[in-house]
């Protein structure tokens, strides 16, 4: 009986077995090959767990222990298809299982044990060269304790909104192979903030050395620790971390905006607008702006043009300003993203500007001419006066007389027009006597302006009326 066994194999993991399952493996020529070397055809091997021998010579296994669930059998070899097989064992139970393997040196024997859950509790292998030419060989299948070495994660790229790609290099263990090998992954938003106690968040496929970790927040940074795990379930202890910060997504969506709540008249040249602030599925509340646009006729707004007006970031209200008194207007008002994606609301507001406070004077050049026509009668002409607030024809005058050039008394006018008169009948005159006027406007605030210029004439004697 020859014992082989892999020189990759650490020696410490025999120190370390719980128990020890041995296997009798029987080679029978099946007649094809022949010779002490390699040659054609193949060489049947039989396996036997925990049964007696069913070849004369052949040693049994023994008991198979209760905890064993199922065995895997792995040959491989030069020039060979690798014969892979899984077997399940009840307890108690026995096994007997036929392989033919094609002839050639140095037959890799590998057999795995597992238990109920999957895991792999015991392992064992060896070599053998297939010539046709019968032999035994005895397995050691030992306990397996020791955990993978791994480096742990090597990097972490945010790809999207929602997803981050994880990378690493494949852990090494003394008897999971590379293609076997699972890893945990343990997630965070906090450095350090990964909980190695409990399940991991995620879980790879077998052989896996990238993992893309899926439904995250957008915008956010997340911190990840990777262990491998073996086929026996041992996991390293790494605490290597890596992190990335999820993308922020292209925004095409516009804010939600209930448009302008309303407008307050605030001056005659100025009016208040309000509104409650717009959300955004990107944009702070503090980064929206506002586009007002403004008509001087309901719906008369045109959204194809630039806006009249626009905001500060985050404003919930704003004075528009140089506009006309007791004028009325009409106001859209949109909400603006980052992006640049605006809503289209037609919400629409209105109010009137202020009639101003009058406290200008009318513009008036003053009497123009008198006119004796009679010796009681002189007329007086003037140039209508013009008002920034009342209209020419709303506008009344008042007549100063005296009887000495510059002598008129402006406390109190001694003749009152009709509005919007041009001309005024003086009368009740005495004769052959020089008058002399001065005419001043006043607008319907009561402003007066403040002219001076005179003019006079005399009244006609009464000899020469006859």
């Amino acid at each position: 009986m020859s014992l082989l066994q892999d020189s990759k194999v650490d020696s410490m993991r025999y120190l370390r077995y719980i128990s020890v399952l041995v296997l009798s493996l029987t080679l029978v020529s099946c007649g094809g090959g022949g010779g002490s070397g390699s040659g054609a055809g193949s060489t049947t091997v039989w396996i036997n767990l925990g049964r007696a021998p069913v070849i004369s010579g052949v040693v049994s296994s023994g008991a198979i222990p209760s905890s064993v669930s199922s065995v895997r059998f792995y040959i491989s070899g030069s020039g060979m298809a690798p014969v892979e097989r899984t077997i399940s064992v009840a307890a108690g139970g026995t096994v007997a299982e036929r392989f033919d393997i094609p002839n050639g040196e140095n037959r890799h024997f590998r057999v795995f044990s597992y238990n109920s859950s999957g895991a792999m509790i015991y392992y064992g292998d060896a070599y053998a060269d297939m010539n046709g030419v019968p032999v035994a060989v005895t397995i050691t299948m030992v306990a397996n304790e020791i955990p993978p070495v791994f480096a742990g994660a090597a990097g972490a790229t945010a790809v999207s909104s929602t997803e981050i790609d994880l990378s690493w290099t494949a852990a090494d263990d003394d008897i999971t192979q590379p293609s076997d090998m699972v890893y945990l992954i343990y997630i965070s938003t906090t450095p350090g903030g990964e909980n190695l106690l409990t399940e991991p968040d995620f879980v790879t496929a077998a052989g896996a050395v990238s993992y893309r970790v899926t439904g995250l927040f957008a915008s956010t940074t997340y911190y990840f620790v990777v262990r491998a795990r073996d086929e026996a379930g041992n996991v390293d202890n790494n605490t290597a971390e890596v992190s990335a910060t999820t993308q922020t997504p292209a925004d095409t969506d516009p804010p939600a905006f209930a448009g302008a709540a309303g407008a307050t008249a605030a001056s005659s040249t100025e009016i208040d607008l309000s509104w409650t602030a717009a959300t955004d599925s990107v944009t702070a509340l503090s980064n929206i702006v506002y586009l007002i646009y403004m008509s001087t006729t309901s719906g008369g707004q045109d959204f194809q043009a630039q806006p009249d007006f626009t905001t500060a970031a985050g404003a919930v209200s704003y004075r528009v300003t140089g506009l006309l008194a007791s004028t009325t207007y009409y106001f859209v008002v949109r909400a603006k993203d980052e992006a640049g994606n605006v809503d289209n609301n037609t919400a629409e507001v209105s109010a009137t500007t202020q009639t101003p406070a009058d406290t200008d004077p009318p513009a008036f050049a003053g009497a123009a001419g008198a006119t004796a026509v009679s010796s009681a009668e002189i007329d007086l002409t003037w140039n209508a006066a013009t008002d920034n607030v009342t209209a020419s024809s709303n506008i009344v005058y008042l007549i100063y007389l005296s009887t000495t050039s510059g002598g008129q008394d402006f406390q109190t006018p001694n003749y009152v027009t009709a509005p919007g008169a041009t001309a005024y009948a003086v009368t009740g005159l005495n004769s052959s006597t020089t008058y002399y006027f001065v005419v001043r406007a006043k607008d319907e605030a009561g402003n007066v302006e403040q002219n001076t210029v005179e003019v006079s004439a005399t009244t006609q004697s009464l000899f020469s009326m006859h």
